[in-house]
């Protein structure tokens, strides 16, 4: 899970991931082993923290037999803002995987590259946005824009069909190798179809 500098500045790292995990999916109840394995933990380094979370009212907690769970209080007097600022951090690749989703197998590859996916962003950073299918730039816009929205910071797309994407990977375009060295945050896909894709 992606976490940015500014929820390292705010929280501890297990603390924004809890949060992120939740808040970002209010209507999920996890439990902690589950919510551990999400978060690739150990279900004992999340306990103080969710009962923390609990007691100021950031989460809550419900008993079904043995089994505690915890999810977003969304009466929370501070949910909404928790859940703005979570959106513009660690939700960007959530929310911008729902947007590339609805396009179905058009999109084949989607990934965020340079300074968002190394977590190096400022508030002036644009979110970098490399897709690989069978649409055009004005097909992508509607939902570009609405997730732009919710995360309160540009996004800057850049267009390939997987004919154009093959051939200048393997031609060793500039740019395209600097982004395929560099750090990347999967949207849509993973390294294996990144490889495949690109031949």
């Amino acid at each position: 899970m992606r976490i940015s500098p500014i929820l390292d500045a705010l929280f501890p790292e297990i603390r924004a991931k809890i949060l992120a995990a939740l808040v970002l999916q209010p209507e999920k109840r996890w439990f902690l082993t589950e919510l551990a394995q999400h978060l690739g933990t150990q279900p004992s380094s999340l306990q103080r923290e969710v009962e923390a979370l609990s007691r100021a009212g950031i989460l809550e907690q419900t008993k079904d037999g043995r089994r505690v769970y915890f999810q977003a209080d969304t009466n929370s007097p501070v949910f909404s803002d928790l859940k703005g600022l979570l959106e513009k951090t660690a939700g960007l690749v959530p929310i911008l995987r729902e947007e590339v989703e609805a396009f179905g197998e058009r999109i084949q590859l989607a990934f965020i590259y340079g300074s968002t996916a190394r977590s190096e962003e400022s508030s002036e950073s644009d979110v970098d946005l490399m897709i690989v299918g069978d649409v055009g730039l004005s097909d992508l816009v509607p939902s570009l824009r609405r997730a732009e929205r919710r995360f309160g910071r540009p996004v800057n797309p850049t267009v390939y069909s997987p004919k154009e994407f093959k051939t200048k990977a393997r031609n060793h375009d500039h740019f395209l190798t600097t982004v395929l060295r560099g750090a990347k945050e999967f949207v849509k896909g993973n390294d294996g179809e990144l490889a495949a894709v690109a031949g």
